[in-house]
């Protein structure tokens, strides 16, 4: 079994780096060249032949490092086929992770994104627009329940010269919470108008 682990032990969430390649079976090998393959070809998954290796397939991340995983293809039908990368993946999360507690343990203590940003080119180098989208994503959205109106409204109107020209604000506002519940500007404010604006 292969396993990545943090060499940081005295950091209480590196152990989110941790990750351990369970979801893959124990024929997985890493070749002389870094190559992430299985040691037996798979199947081809649309007409059951022994594929064949074909290379790899390079993913890398600016500061963090990278992987190849093994490309296969199959001699009968053409099918391709690549080793599953979910755990790059994880292991880039767990890291980005680990940098969210770090912003919001200096955001929690007033330091502006351009010093996080400068501390974090010691440490894994982050501009401060990334480190405030980061931060804002990081930060948990407040449950806002939707707003229940009340059957009762109260109709007002207000008379306003705009350029000088008359016009007739219409409102309806919720008894309950106050807020409008139709808010129209007209020319003028007879019966019809306001017929109208009643049945919208």
């Amino acid at each position: 079994m292969t396993t990545l682990d943090y060499a940081v032990l005295n950091l209480q969430y590196m152990s989110s780096l941790s990750y351990s390649f369970e979801e893959f079976s124990n024929d997985l090998e890493r070749t002389a060249d870094g190559i992430f393959r299985r040691a037996v070809p798979p199947l081809c998954p649309e007409c059951g032949v022994l594929m064949s290796r074909n290379g790899y397939n390079a993913y890398c991340k600016k500061y963090i490092g990278g992987i190849k995983m093994g490309r296969y293809i199959c001699p009968c039908c053409g099918e391709s086929l690549e080793d599953d990368r979910s755990f790059w993946e994880e292991l880039k999360k767990g890291l980005f992770d680990v940098l969210d507690v770090f912003y919001h343990q200096l955001r929690f203590y007033a330091v502006p994104y351009q010093g996080i940003s400068a501390i974090m080119k010691l440490v894994f180098p982050r501009g401060k627009t990334t480190i405030y989208d980061a931060f804002t994503e990081s930060v948990e959205k407040p449950y806002i329940p939707p707003v229940d109106y009340s059957s009762i409204v109260h109709y007002d109107e207000q008379h306003l010269k705009i350029n000088g020209t008359q016009k007739f604000r219409l409102t309806l506002l919720d008894d309950a919470t106050g807020r409008p519940i139709a808010d129209e500007l007209y020319d003028n404010k007879d019966s019809e108008t306001i017929k109208a604006f009643l049945a919208k």
